[in-house]
């Protein structure tokens, strides 16, 4: 049998790792998230259901490495105060980016409400007007009486 030493499998990234891991998820997030805005911004809500999956699991991402960041993250931060600024920086871009992002869909869910009620009350305009009968079974009053200029006797 062979000699046999056990080796700790290190299951945790280093806190630089960490961070930069973090740093790329936080602008591929911000990108995506432009992307969304510049769609809304357009008119194109619909585009959205593409990216809305990647963009659930990026900030599931964003969370978990965030909480992995911890103790030990901060103090590699606070001993480079450059690459700090980096990252705070784009995390700051991340939470305006995705403010307007929820300021736009919040507008597009309205208009497409409005849009929704408007077909709708057409709908029920059209469909009051076309009957051949009333509610009780009755011919409606303007659809006995004869058009006006109708010559039945020529």
């Amino acid at each position: 049998m062979l000699p046999f030493i056990p080796q700790p499998i290190a299951t945790e990234r280093p806190a630089r790792q960490t961070a930069e891991a973090l740093l790329d998820t936080v602008s591929e997030l911000s990108e995506l998230i432009a992307e969304e805005n510049r769609a809304l911004a357009a008119g194109y809500p619909a585009g959205l259901a593409s990216s809305t999956e990647r963009k659930t699991m990026l900030a599931a991402e964003y969370a978990d490495l965030w909480e992995d960041l911890g103790a030990e993250g901060a103090a590699m931060l606070a001993q480079d105060p450059e690459f700090s600024r980096v990252l705070m920086a784009a995390v700051v871009a991340l939470r305006h980016a995705t403010q307007e992002n929820a300021t736009r869909l919040e507008a597009a869910m309205s208009a497409s409400r409005r849009r929704v009620e408007a077909v709708l009350e057409a709908l029920r305009a059209d469909g009051s007007s076309s009957r051949p009968y009333g509610a009780k079974g009755d011919i409606p009053l303007d659809l006995k009486l004869s058009a006006l200029g109708t010559n039945y006797h020529a």
